[in-house]
């Protein structure tokens, strides 16, 4: 008779009631986590939690949340993901056999462990990149850590795993447009792709060949071969037709009077006529290759490469903007070094835009982010350690006369005084102990021009202006020793002083145009990122998929890292998910 006033005491107190027989014991869901050493992210998640499960009951029915949570994996391919990675199709088998087993015991602990460690690791891909930018020549730091565990708990409390999982991708437009690029190509694929343009004699207008049939093909393939604007609004999806471009062609047809109608006689497909080479001109600007409007050597290489190749180097800077901050800042400078060019971004809108000059092949400029924080008129070149001792040292040891040919003059390292090189021994020294320092006055012969903006770093680098502007007119302009020289330097700078009181675009370009001008260092109001990076595949403002060659050859580390599979067959679907890609 003891029990019923203790009952009435828990009640009462509001005390929890203890049952003759309790829940079922959680401890194989908490022996497995504990055997489970792999993931702490999975670690922390389930203590966390008390060792609760996540995506079942502890009989062993299963919650709706798996189930969605393997719908919204489906997505993973729109991201550039795969779904098999994530084990999908397994963890989709094994819920079915457990909805068919009467007695599943603790069947369910083995995939509730796989759901979670699914959710995980995907939620990572999505958040920082598949594999790590590290050792692939990679150097912004990647977006910060976030508490995975965290995540997970928190998208099955929402209840919107979908949204959730989408919010993890970067939202950046360049990604964005990235991504929705990613889906065009893929139908191309499943499409069939595009005709590769057989090899031969390099073609241009007024030809006729049989190769033009294809070549045609092919630039319609990719919205390239111009056609009415009519016919582009009914495919507003192919790849190479920009919407500004598409819309300004239909207010220009609609303002002009329709010509009298007179028969045409139709141009023969394997005729090289001035459509087909304004074609080839625009395949030209998508790729960074020289706009000539003839189908020549870089020109045909180009054309050959199939759209499997396409979708994966798409798939290769996909991840690379996962490696990106996310939040790259209201004023900042961006230099993609495949294109060649430097933009400057002030609240969200490109306001500037220039080609630049980077670095060789041998002497690549690096992947960074740093900031400019202040910019020096009529500088001084300081020559680099390592150019110093690849060709400054191997001239001198010739002949001492060398460095005055050259522009440069000797200094003593320990004194800071000239140095006569014709009476050093320069045949005993090594470069890694050399006393002596090279530099060349401020003047119109200097390499750095009349500006150079500094962004300390451990490489040295920083962007300048140059002596060579007719450099700018190539195509490929990878011709300097890693440094970055831009085009207009005076438009930059005023870019990067706005807001400095007595300095604008005209004084600027007055002072560097000054003749005997001393060096002289300005500060930033201030300090504005900038970032080098390399994108060897985006969309521009007007939604044309560009590539660029890979000039430094990163793609291929970062394909490999990636283990990229190639696209099915056309007519071929994953059947984890049970449709077509794209």
């Amino acid at each position: 008779m003891r029990f019923w006033p203790a009952l009435l005491c828990c009640l009462l107190l509001g005390m929890p009631v203890l049952a003759a027989e309790g829940p079922p014991t959680p401890a194989p869901l908490e022996a497995a986590v504990r055997a489970h050493t792999s993931s702490k992210a999975l670690h922390q998640f389930y203590e966390t939690r008390g060792f609760q499960p996540a995506w079942f009951s502890y009989d062993g029915t299963v919650r709706p949340q798996a189930r969605e949570y393997l719908a919204a994996l489906c997505e993973a391919e729109t991201e550039g993901l795969w779904p098999e990675r994530y084990r999908r199709a397994e963890l989709e088998a094994a819920l079915h056999r457990l909805t068919l087993d009467a007695e599943p015991g603790d069947a369910w602990v083995e995939v509730e462990l796989g759901l979670t460690s699914s959710f995980l690791t995907y939620a990572s891909h999505l958040l920082s990149g598949q594999v790590s930018s590290r050792g692939l020549r990679w150097r912004t730091k990647p977006p910060g850590p976030v508490v995975l565990a965290a995540v997970l708990e928190g998208t099955l409390a929402s209840g919107d795993l979908s949204g959730t999982l989408r919010s993890l991708s970067p939202s950046n437009e360049g990604f964005v447009r990235l991504r929705e690029a990613l889906a065009r190509y893929r139908a191309l694929a499943a499409a069939g792709g595009w005709p590769l343009v057989p090899e031969g004699k390099p073609l241009e207008r007024g030809m006729r060949d049989s190769r033009v049939v294809v070549l045609r093909e092919r630039l319609r393939a990719t919205g390239d071969l111009p056609s009415s604007a009519e016919e582009r609004l009914l495919y507003p999806g192919a790849p190479g037709v920009g919407v500004a471009a598409l819309v300004g062609d239909l207010v220009r047809a609609a303002m002009e009077e329709p010509a009298p109608e007179s028969p045409k006689k139709p141009v023969p497909e394997d005729l090289y006529d001035a459509e087909v080479e304004e074609g080839v001109k625009a395949f030209q600007r998508r790729h960074g290759l020289a706009v000539d409007g003839k189908v020549g050597g870089e020109t045909l290489k180009a054309l050959r490469v199939p759209v499997e190749e396409r979708i994966a180097q798409l798939l290769v800077n996909l991840e690379r903007w996962r490696w990106a901050p996310r939040e790259l800042g209201t004023r900042y400078v961006m230099v993609n070094l495949p294109a060649f060019e430097l933009e400057a971004v002030d609240q969200g809108r490109t306001v500037l835009r220039m080609p630049v000059i980077i670095g060789q092949r041998e002497w690549s400029t690096p992947v960074l982010r740093e900031e400019v924080e202040y910019l020096v008129l009529h500088p001084t070149w300081y020559v680099p350690s390592q150019i110093t001792a690849e060709e400054v040292l191997p001239k001198l040891r010739e002949d001492p006369g060398a460095a005055a040919r050259m522009g440069l003059t000797t200094y003593d390292r320990a004194t800071g005084e000239p140095v006569d090189p014709s009476t050093v021994d320069w045949s005993g020294l090594e470069a890694g102990s050399l006393p002596y320092r090279f530099a060349q006055d401020p003047g119109s012969d200097n390499p750095l021009g009349r500006v150079k903006f500094m962004l300390p770093n451990r490489f040295s680098i920083y962007l300048h202006d140059t002596p060579n502007p007719k450099l700018f007119a190539e195509a490929q302009r990878a011709f300097s020793h890693g440094c970055i020289r831009v085009a207009e330097p005076a438009k930059l700078a005023d870019f990067l002083l706005r807001g400095h009181e007595g300095w604008t675009e005209e004084t600027l370009a007055a002072a560097m145009a000054e003749e005997g001008g001393k060096q002289r260092r300005v500060e930033l109001p201030a300090p504005v990122p900038v970032y080098l990076l390399y994108w060897t595949s985006f969309v521009d403002a007007e939604g044309r998929v560009q590539f660029r060659p890979d000039v430094y050859r990163q793609d291929g580390a970062v394909k490999r890292a990636l283990a990229v599979k190639p696209v099915p067959a056309a007519g071929e679907s994953p059947a984890a998910c049970g449709g077509a890609r794209g």
